[in-house]
């Protein structure tokens, strides 16, 4: 105990030491940023002859922070000038210039107007009026600072100054003005001098780029395409849009925001509760890969083992990631494992990370309506420009999330005394049982979110070597920490007697998961162009461990001598992925453009079981013990005998093509091979195509693509005892790894990979300008897919290779994985996108999108020792089915819209969840869960530049799924299998999730931008 107690202090110690070290990086490199700024504003040495206007800008944009902006011609006009000046501040060499050049300026911020100086002498010959104006945003009525006005035929130019006014002399007649500014639509005007006229024009520009014109790097290899000219859908999804939702935490925000992704948190699960299993297009997490700035993101060490969506899955911690550190983040949602390898079945997801930033501190706050699971949030972080030549950035995060409490209560005494066989011939009485539950009403459960803190650095940095070559050595990396608290079932003394004896004042215990998880990504590569060729070398680490703490338990078999604090030991998954990746584009004869791309990737991936402390699955054989249960409650520690240390390697070569034959028809493909160190090789391979009509502004899209999955180290050599509701009540499981030789006597294979086909196709429609449409319609099938069985129970037969097998273990039951399954996903995504559509003064933004899904479980292959034993339903069920197919919606859409009015802007958003429908194995519990719609509304205010309020409320007419009782309304108000309601302990169903249950939750957010 002395030694548990030390390494968690140590841990803590640890944790706050790291917090402490990073906030010192980042107050350092502010001062660093900030002496570095005020030194490049007051100190400029230029030593130039015959130089131009052009040459003089670099030199002083290298040395400072300034941006200048001028006319073209300007630079013309002046001709060659000489400067030389040493240590000068920026208005010193200005006022050296203008002398010079008889040129005027302006400074605003950060900002330098250059333009010509009026002369002082005007031809007699000719008479010259003046055109003046004004130069705005369209929307905002923001004042366009250095836009560039030029008269189309002439050198004769000027800019907008400071408050976005112009002027021009200009001599009678017709022109045409050509009004351009950076990020805006080029405007051409046709105006008229008339003699003696002096003429004012007030001109506004558009924004250039919106949501459908922005440029995505996932999907392609090759070129980088816009998501309306993708031959494959892609969501493009900016950070501004995922904090609208109100959420903390990466996984939830995509939830509120993209209908093909689902991640539910989990109450009462193990480890799981402090994840969310995430899942694309009706597929399970395993099937989506991510990544980070294009670089694979390593997999969390947990394996979902309970009984709810996600069970034998593996997935990324998608908690991993501050969005306080994304810019972005790009969902390729079409099958991709020809481009990047196994798990990109259903799609990819690419978190783009910020360059640079304005130095900001966010600070957030949210509570339900019932006062509980308060969460804090603070953010904070920079940019800096290293020397002229590259970039870093830092974000530090902090996230601390209170638990919920939305547990039921006890339906009758009569129902809690017949599930636990309580009577008056029992030691502990049906009376006591009786006063027990008056005093205790849930019988001591809790049922909710978890206490969780989330602390987080990351940063992203490059630094160009070579100009010629754009050579750029860059780096991103993110360091996660994360602690909590999920309670697990209460444990009462008709179930667990004995725990009295550490807990003497207690009528009840409730344990507690408090996992320690440490996630961390960290990369470093090169990228350069020669010869037209680019070349991109890295090299990625990517490690997630989970130590495993149960707290407030109890060891029966230790009796009093039990401690009550456990550590159950670790899992931890760590990979190494090295890339090569070279492309090309070429423009043969006859075609528009082609793209070759072409690469290769060596990964090393590696997964521990760490075993626990022996009081976490020892027999402690006290004679004062009262039952035979061994090991901590709820989550007995890893043995000695299951831990282990496994690797494997993988290498990978690809080759992409993409031909733009034309400007409206383009054809692409990709293939890759894989040999990995223990199931062997695999081809994949991808065609699609894209085709343009109704001048540009309909695209007809289509992708057909075979794919594969390996399966994850996890689930080859995962071994684990969970105690979990089965149909025998509350039971300890095992889980026996796939190469245990036990299970080669029972006729389980050794795992292979799975095999995926994917079709796809889709239409965009770009309505306006500023008003787009996609729809797209998909099939995925998987063959011979990755499950984690149902639990195969003794037969009674000590001479039964069942039976022996979990004697060996030491289990009432085990499962394991094995290829089951194929499996069949169709569905049909539409998203129609809008912003900049004015109403009045302001303007909306947002989107409407929709995911209808279905997937059905063609086929079960089981071996031939499962079939003859009549095990078919132990492995997989007809509950097992019903989880593939129906527990999570199969609809869901997604509206949001944002109105901006100048310093205002509120968001009005709305989520519909389908129905889900539980099928048990006794058909008489078959219950259909209804779909809800929720609705969140925010308002946004700007203060001044630097200061912005947030204030709102999520799910605003507080709708909580069906619970039992009206699931089950029309039999008796609940299940007749009592392990789903757990005799009325869960108010709301805790394996078919459509959504969370807190219900109504408030907000408010200030951020500070300097």
């Amino acid at each position: 105990m002395k030694l548990l107690v030390k390494l968690i202090v140590w841990r803590q110690f640890r944790n706050v030491f790291l917090i402490m070290n990073l906030t010192g990086i980042l107050l350092f490199l502010s001062l660093l940023s900030v002496s570095a700024g005020v030194y490049s504003q007051e100190r400029i040495s230029v030593h130039k002859t015959n130089t131009t206007i052009d040459e003089l800008v670099e030199v002083i944009e290298k040395q400072t922070d300034y941006q200048f902006f001028y006319n073209s011609s300007l630079s013309r006009q002046v001709g060659s000038i000489d400067i030389d000046i040493e240590e000068a501040t920026i208005y010193s060499f200005l006022q050296e210039l203008s002398s010079k050049s008889n040129l005027e300026y302006a400074i605003k911020d950060q900002i330098v107007i250059l333009k010509e100086g009026k002369k002082s002498v005007q031809s007699t010959k000719t008479i010259r009026q003046t055109l003046s104006g004004t130069i705005k945003d369209s929307k905002t009525g923001e004042a366009l600072i250095g836009a560039s006005v030029s008269v189309k035929g002439t050198s004769n130019g000027t800019v907008a100054d400071v408050n976005g006014n112009f002027d021009l002399e200009l001599e009678t007649g017709k022109y045409t003005l050509t009004v351009s500014y950076i990020g805006y639509k080029t405007k051409n005007i046709s105006i008229e001098i008339l003699p003696g006229e002096n003429k004012e024009i007030n001109i506004t520009l558009d924004r250039e780029v919106s949501s459908m014109d922005q440029v995505t790097v996932v999907g392609s290899r090759t070129t980088p395409r816009t998501t309306m000219e993708s031959p494959v859908p892609i969501d493009n999804i900016s950070a501004s849009e995922l904090t609208r939702s109100g959420q903390n935490v990466l996984d939830q925000q995509l939830m509120f925001k993209v209908p093909s992704y689902n991640a539910t948190q989990q109450p009462i699960s193990d480890a799981a509760a402090h994840f969310s299993p995430a899942g694309l297009r009706g597929l399970l997490p395993s099937r989506t890969l991510v990544l980070v700035n294009g670089k694979r993101k390593n997999s969390s060490a947990l394996v979902y083992s309970y009984v709810t969506p996600g069970r034998g899955e593996v997935g990324v911690d998608m908690k991993a990631i501050p969005t306080s550190a994304i810019e972005r983040v790009e969902i390729l949602r079409d099958g991709a494992a020809a481009q990047y390898g196994s798990d990109a079945v259903a799609g990819v997801i690419n978190l783009v990370l910020k360059k640079k930033s304005d130095p900001f501190i966010n600070m957030g706050y949210n509570v339900t309506s019932q006062g509980d699971g308060q969460q804090y949030n603070f953010d904070t972080g920079f940019g800096v420009d290293i020397l002229d030549k590259g970039y870093a950035n830092f974000t530090f995060s902090h996230i601390d999330q209170q638990r919920t409490q939305r547990a039921g209560e006890i339906t009758s005494l009569e129902d809690e005394a017949n599930y636990w066989g309580v009577d008056e011939t029992t030691d502990y009485s049906l009376s006591d049982l009786d006063n027990f539950l008056t005093r205790n009403p849930s019988a001591g459960f809790q049922v909710g979110l978890p206490d969780m803190t989330i602390t987080s650095f990351s940063y992203n940095t490059g630094y160009t070597l070579r100009e010629e070559t754009n050579t750029e050595i860059y780096s991103f990396g993110t360091l996660t920490n994360r602690t909590g608290s999920a309670p697990q079932f209460a444990r009462v003394p008709y179930w667990v007697p004995g725990f009295q004896a550490i807990y003497p004042n207690q009528e009840f215990f409730l344990a507690e998961m408090a996992p320690q998880i440490l996630d961390n990504t960290f990369s470093l590569g090169i990228r350069s162009d020669f010869n037209d060729w680019n070349f991109d070398l890295s090299s990625t680490l990517g490690k997630n461990r989970i130590d495993y703490y149960i707290n407030n338990s109890f060891n029966q078999s230790f009796a009093g001598a039990s401690p009550s604090n456990f550590y159950n030991g670790a899992h931890e998954f760590s990979h190494v992925v090295n890339n090569l990746d070279i492309s090309r584009a070429f423009e043969p004869a006859g075609i528009k453009a082609l793209t070759l791309a072409f690469g290769a990737e060596h990964r090393t991936e590696n997964f521990k079981i760490e075993a626990g402390e022996f009081a976490s699955y020892g027999d402690g054989e006290s004679p004062d013990a009262q039952g035979n249960r061994t090991g901590s409650e709820s989550f007995p520690g890893f043995k000695p005998e299951n831990a282990s240390n496994n690797y494997r390697s993988n290498l990978g070569f690809y080759t992409e093509l993409t031909t733009d034959i034309t400007d409206g028809f383009l054809i692409g493909g990709a293939a890759r091979f894989e040999n990995y160190s223990d199931f062997g090789q695999n081809i994949s391979w991808k065609l699609n195509s894209r085709v343009k009509l109704y001048e540009d502004k309909i695209n007809l899209r289509a992708s057909v693509s075979n794919g594969f999955r390996a399966p994850s180290l996890h689930q080859i050599y995962y071994t684990a005892v969970t105690t979990t509701l089965t149909e025998n009540g509350v039971v300890q499981n095992g889980i026996l790894e796939n190469e245990n030789p036990a299970l080669r006597a029972l006729g389980i294979p050794k795992l292979q990979a799975e095999t995926s086909f994917n079709i796809g196709a889709g239409l965009t429609f770009r309505i306006t300008d500023r008003i787009g449409l996609t729809a797209d319609v998909y099939q995925i099938t998987v063959d011979d897919r990755v499950v984690l069985s149902g639990q195969v129970t003794a037969t009674g037969d000590p001479a039964s290779p069942i039976d022996q097998v979990l004697s060996d273990v030491g289990v009432g039951s085990a499962g394991f994985f094995l290829n089951a399954i194929d499996t069949k996903t169709q569905g049909l995504d539409i998203v129609l996108s809008f912003d900049d559509i004015t109403a009045g003064k302001g303007y909306f933004e947002g989107s409407i999108a929709a995911n209808f899904n279905e997937t059905t479980v063609e086929s079960i292959n089981l071996p031939n020792f499962i079939v003859q034993n009549n095990l078919e339903n132990n492995i997989f069920s007809r509950e097992d089915v019903s989880r593939m197919e129906t527990w999570r919606p199969q609809e869901k859409i997604v509206g949001n819209v944002t109105y901006n009015l100048d310093k205002f802007s509120a968001t009005l958003s709305s989520l519909y969840y389908g129905s889900v429908t539980y099928l048990s194995n006794n058909e008489v519990d078959d219950a259909t869960y209804s779909g809800k719609t929720l609705v969140n509304l925010s308002v946004s205010y700007e203060m001044n530049d630097n200061v912005q309020f947030t204030v709102g409320v999520n799910n605003i007419a507080d709708v909580y799924p069906d619970t039992f009782g009206e699931a089950y309304a029309d039999r008796g108000g609940h299940p007749t299998d009592r392990n789903l309601d757990f005799v009325g302990r869960f108010q709301y169903p805790w394996q078919t999730t459509q959504f969370g249950i807190d219900g109504r939750r408030y907000f408010a957010e200030i951020n500070f931008r300097f």
